[in-house]
């Protein structure tokens, strides 16, 4: 039976005054009134797991506020191999690191099911420039993303800490807000975030699982998911 190729799907126009999550996004600190011109040319996309939010290299068309799901920052060598370079979830922003530029510097592929808004990059230049509000907010989400990318590069790159340790570090940087539910990522993507081989996640992932550290949920890659037991597994993240 041949797969489905990776769907993605319009909801039509945002609702920037209705939505749940305006306070973890972007424009948190934007007032109702100056959201009246802004949300006009945005839309709401669906994109089911290993979709294209945008290519690296792609000419940088919009940003996307993930209000749903996860997205692998994917960054392709001259031989084709991939190197994961951050993970998105709720309230993060695909693509703002290139929103001044011409191009993106990385692809952004859905893991799981992804729910995201889609802000053209003519609007959001736009509106950064007329509301001060909104750069402040940016300038936090920069620095919170080099903090991230730091942290991975000590954290859970290579070095002498045990791979099970990292994994358990990654798991819990894959959290789903603040419950036990866990982004279930491939243990090739895995093994691609850590600096590690499939073999050894998978090996890490099936002891945590034998131990009720982990329990897998879902099936199908876009419903997949782990339970933890987030005590343990910061216990274990402490190792090495």
């Amino acid at each position: 039976m041949s797969k489905h190729p990776p769907q993605v799907r319009c909801q039509g126009r945002s609702n920037c005054f209705a939505c749940a999550l305006r306070q973890d996004m972007v424009c948190s600190d934007v007032t109702l009134d100056d959201l009246v011109d802004f949300h006009a040319g945005i839309d709401d996309f669906d994109y089911s797991h290993g979709a294209t939010l945008f290519g690296m290299g792609a000419p940088t068309e919009a940003v996307y506020c993930i209000r749903g799901g996860a997205v692998k920052m994917v960054r392709f060598d001259a031989a084709g191999g991939e190197r994961i370079v951050r993970v998105l979830k709720v309230g993060d922003v695909a693509g703002f690191e290139s929103a001044f530029a011409d191009n993106y510097e990385h692809a952004a592929i859905a893991v799981g099911e992804v729910r995201a808004c889609r802000i053209p990059i003519v609007y959001f230049r736009r509106f950064v420039a007329e509301h001060a509000g909104l750069q402040a907010r940016l300038l936090e989400k920069s620095q919170a993303a080099l903090r991230e990318a730091e942290s991975w590069l000590t954290e859970l790159v290579g070095g002498t800490t045990p791979a099970r340790t990292r994994v358990a570090r990654l798991l819990l940087r894959l959290r789903v807000g603040s419950g036990d539910r866990i982004h279930r990522f491939s243990v090739d993507d895995m093994a691609a975030i850590i600096g590690s081989t499939p073999e050894t996640v998978s090996r890490a992932v099936s002891e945590f699982v034998r131990q009720g550290l982990l329990v897998k949920g879902g099936s199908g890659a876009a419903k997949r998911h782990f339970r933890g037991d987030i005590a343990a597994l910061e216990k274990v993240s402490q190792d090495g």
